[in-house]
Parts: structure tokens; sequence; C-alpha cells
């Protein structure tokens, strides 16, 4: 079974850019769903909390690297 995606995510928490700034508000958020693996299930939390349109397009760029590490594996 695939890592979550806050998992996967995690690993650029230490990054200076937009996916390092989604990795570290993930990590800050306390109801962020931890153990999603679910495009739709993430996004629609996104959309819950008034994310931005930057950080919406943000996220489905990861989400697009998250599925291609997993299917390279």
């Amino acid at each position: 079974m695939a890592k979550s995606f806050y998992s996967w995510l995690l690993q650029f928490k230490s990054d200076n850019t937009p996916l390092g700034d989604l990795a570290r508000n993930a990590k800050a958020d306390k109801d962020f769903p931890r153990h999603a693996i679910s495009y739709k299930h993430l996004n629609d939390y996104l959309v819950s909390k008034a994310a931005c349109k930057d950080a919406l397009s943000i996220f489905e760029k990861a989400f697009r690297e998250y599925e291609k590490s997993y299917k390279n594996t």
C-alpha cells in the first residue's frame, strides 16, 4: 500500500518552495487528513478550509508527483 500523501509531502517541509510551504502548512494543521491517499478526499478538505486558488494549484501538482512516485515503484 502506498504511503499517505501527507507522509510523502513531509519530505519537502524544509524546501523554500511552494511545495515546502504546503508541507509546512499541512504539518501545522492538526486536522489535515494525514492518512488520506485519495485526491478527492484531500481536495475536498482543502476546499472546505477555503484554500486559495494558488494553494489548490500547488496541491494538484504535488498530488500528480505523489502518484508518479508510486507508479514507478
